[in-house]
């Protein structure tokens, strides 16, 4: 088993930056595109989220990060290399995760703090849900989400 140490920190680091890249994509430009507001005959205004928009918003940024951590960031890397550096992410998402489902006092502020990590995976939970997957599952299914810049790998060194 050949491993270049170096970049086992690729998909980690990769994923935790395009998470906060897409959490302040999702909260301040995206509500242009996704957030209806509609004016009442009182004078009143009435916010609302347009489900087709958000799972279309969702989905292409999810799909964007793919492709381009796919095509651009993991070309160089051998398939094994980006399976053990995505292992290495999975592994404490999905154990964060477990405990935020588990523990019914896990700390809000905790988990307020953690979303912002979550975002990229987040989209596919929701995709999943939309799916109808119920949510415990689709969120557990999507911490995997890193491993699927897999296929985009060399097949060996």
């Amino acid at each position: 088993m050949n491993i270049r140490v170096r970049t086992l920190w690729r998909v980690s680091v990769f994923s935790l930056l395009a998470s906060l890249l897409c959490y302040w994509l999702t909260i301040f430009p995206g509500y242009l595109f996704y957030v209806k507001r509609t004016e009442l005959g009182d004078g009143s205004v009435e916010v609302s989220t347009d489900p087709l928009r958000t799972l279309l918003f969702e989905g292409v940024l999810f799909l964007l990060v793919l492709l381009v951590g796919g095509l651009w960031a993991f070309r160089p890397m051998t398939r094994r290399e980006i399976a053990c550096s995505a292992a290495l992410l999975v592994l404490p998402l999905l154990a964060v995760v477990l405990a935020q489902l588990l523990l019914p006092s896990f700390p809000l502020k905790v988990s307020l703090f953690l979303a912002r990590f979550y975002t990229w995976t987040g989209s596919l939970a929701y995709l999943l849900t939309r799916c109808s997957l119920p949510l415990p599952a689709a969120t557990v299914a999507a911490q995997f989400a890193p491993l699927l810049f897999i296929p985009f790998g060399r097949r060996q060194a």
